[in-house]
């Protein structure tokens, strides 16, 4: 499939996708798409990859002990179930907030590396429009206006970045990659796959919300695609589901240039 070829069917993809769906795709060979990608929603689960990568470039050991808060928040993640758990080396509460979007262990994580270090990590990456303002499972921050915002383009180059090798060293993206391949949440980007085809990548979900990044790689070429969905409320009830066929369909389609 040719790049204009590919162009057309990623917009044929998001046309029909429901609610309202912003995309960027970056390429190893230099392909880009990008429809309204600048439009900055709010960012739900996807900022646990710049505080991922904010914790791996800190120097921070992997072991380090971590306190787990005593008033659990829930939402999403096994930590709220675990009450008895109150401690874990960073590496399995790393583990926990990618590959099960757990909320409590991303508070944990975030406790240590503050929001100054992610900061810092985004601005370096460039992501002018990726605020990190709040914790997890915050609403009276949300309420006060703090809320955590992002861009599909701004996630798409922060990713792409990270793959590439221009914004974190060698070993802190591998590490970063490794942990976002361990995603259990597989039903977007990831589920039309072949089995060649690797994948690290990171959901995020709100209600009428659903977003989906990954680096999607096989042998040494890799593309990033950012899917960010917002307006999947019907009523009070939440059709964010719909839109996940419309993002398998998205990572199946870029796998032609791979």
């Amino acid at each position: 499939m040719t790049h204009a070829e590919l162009s057309d069917r990623l917009a044929a993809i998001v046309a029909a996708a429901p609610g309202r769906v912003s995309v960027a795709v970056r390429g190893w060979d230099g392909f880009r798409w990008d429809h309204d990608s600048a439009r900055v929603v709010p960012a739900a689960s996807t900022v646990k990859v710049p505080i991922l990568l904010a914790y791996l470039e800190s120097g921070m050991p992997w072991d380090l002990p971590l306190s787990i808060p005593a008033t659990r928040v829930g939402g999403c993640g096994p930590l709220s179930l675990l009450p008895s758990v109150t401690t874990l080396p960073s590496g399995e509460m790393l583990r926990l907030m990618v590959a099960l979007s757990d909320n409590d262990a991303t508070n944990a994580v975030l406790g240590v590396v503050g929001f100054g270090g992610v900061s810092r990590l985004l601005t370096r990456a460039r992501a002018r429009h990726t605020e990190v303002r709040r914790p997890m499972m915050d609403p009276a921050a949300v309420a006060a206006g703090r809320d955590n915002v992002t861009t599909a383009a701004d996630l798409a180059e922060l990713l792409a970045a990270v793959r590439a090798g221009a914004l974190v060293d060698g070993r802190t993206a591998a590490m970063a990659l490794a942990v976002m391949r361990e995603q259990q949440f597989r039903e977007g980007l990831p589920a039309y796959l072949p089995a060649d085809v690797h994948c690290a990548s990171k959901t995020g979900t709100l209600p009428g919300i659903r977003h989906d990044i990954a680096v999607i790689e096989r042998d040494q070429r890799w593309v990033v695609v950012t899917a960010l969905g917002t307006d999947l409320l019907d009523g009070t009830t939440d059709r964010g589901t719909a839109v996940l066929p419309s993002y398998a369909a998205l990572g199946e389609a870029v796998t032609t240039l791979l």
